[in-house]
C-alpha cells in the first residue's frame, strides 16, 4: 500500500484521553497504527467522548476534552509523515458534543450537551481558533449535533431532551447565526433527536433518534430551511423498552445506502436509499463493536469502521456494494472507551 492512495484514521478514546490515528488501506480495509497521541486536558477522564472535526482544507484537527476548563487543541497534520503536531488549545465556555467547520472554513460551530448552547469560533489563517466567542446562543437542554447544510446558508442543530431540530440562518460575513423561519422542528414525542446527516445529492436530513432508538427521514426546502418529516423507522426490536440510546448516523458517498448504530442494541441497521425520492427501506441489522457510540465510512463507501466504547477496538466492516450489508474484516486496539472516528484521504 503507498501512504498517499491510503486513508487516514483518527479515532479518540474519550478514558485513555487520546486519539489514535491510522492508515486505512483503500483495497483491504486493513488499519495500520501510524501514532497515538495524548490530548491535553486535566487528568481526570473526559466525560461522553472527545468530538473531533477537521478543517476544511484538512490541514487541521480539533479536539476537546468535555472536562474544565474545556480545552480544545488544534493539530496541523504533517502531510509527509501522517503524524499530528499540536499547535494550539483554548478554553470554550462549555463542553461541545459536536465540532463543525461551515461551509467556507472560516468559523467552527459547536454545540454543548452539558451546556445547553451553540457557538461559533472564527478560525485564524493558521488554524487556530480565535477567542472570545464569536457568538454563543443558547438551547432547550442537551444540544448534540450542530451542521451546515451542504447548499450553504443555513445551519441545523439538535436538542435531545428539547426534541426539536433547531434552524439557523448564517451571516457568511460574520459568521453570526440567527433563528430561522420556522426556527424549530418538533420530533415525535420522545426522539430525542441526537445527530444529523444530509443525502449528498437530494434535499433530504436523516435524524437519528437517541431516546426512541429511531430514525427521521425530512424534506429540506432550501429557500426557508424548514423541514417536513417523510418517514419515520424504528431502529430496535418491537418488544424493546426504555432509552435506546440511539448514536449516529451515515450516509454512504454514492447517496445509496444509510447507516444508524443504536448503543443498547450493540448493533447498527442499514437501509437503501431511494435514489429518486430519498425515502428509505431496511436493508438488515448488523451487530458490531459493543456499545458502538461513533462510526464512519470512508470516502470510497467500501468500508465502515465503528468505535466499540466497552470493547475498547475499532470494528472494520466491508460494505455490500448491492445489499448494504457489512461483513467483518477486523478489530483492532484504539485506546479506553473509543467514541469519534474521522478519515479523509492521507494525501489531502
Amino acid at each position: 500500500m503507498k501512504p498517499d492512495d491510503a486513508f487516514l484514521v483518527h479515532v479518540s478514546a474519550s478514558e485513555s484521553r487520546e486519539i489514535h490515528a491510522f492508515l486505512l488501506d483503500p483495497r483491504t480495509g486493513g488499519l495500520d497504527l501510524v501514532e497515538a497521541i495524548d490530548v491535553p486536558g486535566t487528568g481526570a477522564p473526559t466525560r461522553g467522548n472527545i468530538p473531533l472535526a477537521w478543517s476544511r482544507d484538512r490541514k487541521t484537527l480539533y479536539a476537546q476534552v468535555r472536562i474544565d476548563p474545556f480545552p480544545l487543541s488544534a493539530f496541523r497534520l504533517d502531510p509527509a509523515t501522517h503524524t499530528l503536531r499540536l499547535i494550539d488549545t483554548c478554553d470554550l465556555p462549555a463542553p461541545m458534543a459536536y465540532l463543525a467547520p461551515t461551509l467556507d472554513g472560516r468559523f467552527l460551530l459547536g454545540a454543548s450537551y452539558d451546556g445547553a448552547m451553540l457557538t461559533v469560533n472564527c478560525i485564524e489563517a493558521d488554524g487556530r481558533i480565535a477567542l472570545p466567542c464569536a457568538q454563543t446562543i443558547p438551547t432547550p437542554p442537551k444540544a448534540h449535533c450542530i451542521l451546515e447544510a451542504p447548499f450553504g446558508g443555513v445551519v441545523y442543530a439538535t436538542s435531545v431532551d428539547g426534541n426539536v431540530i433547531l434552524a439557523y440562518r448564517l451571516d457568511e460575513a460574520s459568521g453570526r447565526l440567527a433563528a430561522a423561519e420556522p426556527a424549530a422542528t418538533a420530533m415525535r414525542p420522545g426522539s430525542g433527536p441526537r445527530h444529523l446527516v444530509f443525502h449528498p445529492a437530494l434535499d433530504r436530513l436523516y435524524c437519528v433518534n437517541e431516546h426512541a432508538g429511531s430514525l427521521a427521514a425530512c424534506r429540506v426546502d432550501r429557500a426557508s430551511g424548514a423541514l417536513e418529516e417523510l418517514q419515520w423507522e424504528s431502529l430496535v426490536p418491537p418488544d424493546f423498552s426504555g432509552n435506546a440510546l440511539g448514536a449516529d448516523i451515515h450516509v454512504t458517498p454514492d447517496g445509496a445506502f444509510l447507516y444508524a448504530s443504536v448503543r443498547k442494541t450493540h448493533a447498527i441497521v442499514a437501509f437503501r436509499i431511494d435514489p429518486a425520492t430519498g425515502l428509505l427501506s431496511r436493508a438488515g441489522v448488523f451487530e458490531v463493536e459493543a456499545y458502538p457510540r461513533g462510526f464512519a465510512i470512508d470516502p470510497n463507501g467500501r468500508f465502515l469502521l465503528c468505535a466499540g466504547v466497552q470493547s475498547n477496538h475499532v470494528g472494520v466492516y466491508a460494505i455490500d456494494p448491492g445489499t448494504g450489508g457489512l461483513a467483518a474484516l477486523g478489530r483492532y486496539p484504539a485506546g479506553k472507551r473509543p467514541s469519534w472516528i474521522e478519515i479523509v484521504p492521507a494525501h489531502a
